[in-house]
């Protein structure tokens, strides 16, 4: 007997599936430039440069290299170093002391608030469709390598976070999201069967190694940078919820 929606799980996977990162990326620059200047000194261009230069590598088409140069790292420590490296690479970039290290975490958390809640990317459609599957009665849920603080931010700004049962990002279950216990760890903290998930990722690398574990994959081909890998696909989110009917009537 096919599952029920109420007992479908969708998890979302943020940039480049619900927000464009190539728009979101300018957008990030000019609001840190905004939000830095008047309380560091600088210049507003220069901050929003420096920012661009670190994340450069997030927005890279496999697992992010810096990541996976950490894979090792629990999120804990990861984010704790990449928190120092940010703060000391902007500053020591803008030619600003650098600020007291006690005050890393407050100023790290603070920016991204600031910006996060600022930033309008989403994707054509995307809004209505959130809204249009949790009123089917789906679950829906985030699965980020961005942190849950983050992932609350940015939804809240786009007016769906009520929409969302949970935001897993890599701090929920302290793993960094490169590998298939990821996405295990996701399934065992709610308790729920592989064949009840569906994961939407844009990138291949982390499609495949969630279907590994037995999962239901969807390739998001909104920025059309990946070759298209996957049975199941959408290219315009305002079709997703199609997409989604017809894998849960065929696979489930």
């Amino acid at each position: 007997m096919p599952l029920q929606n109420k007992d479908i799980h969708i998890f979302f996977d943020d940039g480049d599936v619900l927000n464009n990162n190539k728009i979101r990326g300018r957008q990030w620059q000019k609001l840190i430039g905004e939000f830095m200047t008047p309380l560091f000194g600088g210049n507003s261009k220069d901050w929003g440069a420096a920012n661009a230069k670190i994340i450069e590598d997030f927005t890279s088409e496999g697992i992010p290299a810096l990541i996976f140069e950490h894979k090792e790292k629990t999120h804990s420590q990861f984010i704790k170093w990449f928190r120092e490296k940010w703060i000391n690479d902007m500053f020591d970039y803008v030619g600003i002391e650098r600020p007291n290290i006690g005050d890393y975490k407050r100023i790290y958390y603070e920016t991204a608030k600031y910006v996060d809640l600022r930033v309008r990317s989403a994707f054509p459609g995307v809004i209505e469709t959130v809204k249009t599957l949790y009123h089917n009665g789906f679950n829906l849920y985030t699965a980020s390598g961005t942190e849950s603080i983050e992932l609350n931010y940015y939804l809240e700004g786009m007016g769906i976070r009520q929409y969302f049962k949970k935001l897993y990002g890599p701090d929920l279950i302290n793993l960094l999201k490169v590998d298939n216990m990821f996405y295990e760890a996701i399934l065992n903290d709610l308790e729920i069967l592989p064949n009840q998930a569906i994961f939407i990722d844009d990138k291949p690398y982390y499609l495949n190694i969630a279907k590994k574990i037995g999962v239901h994959v969807i390739q998001a081909c909104l920025t059309r940078k990946f070759k298209l890998e996957f049975k199941y696909s959408v290219k315009n989110m305002k079709k997703l919820l199609d997409v989604i009917e017809k894998l849960r009537d065929s696979e489930f």
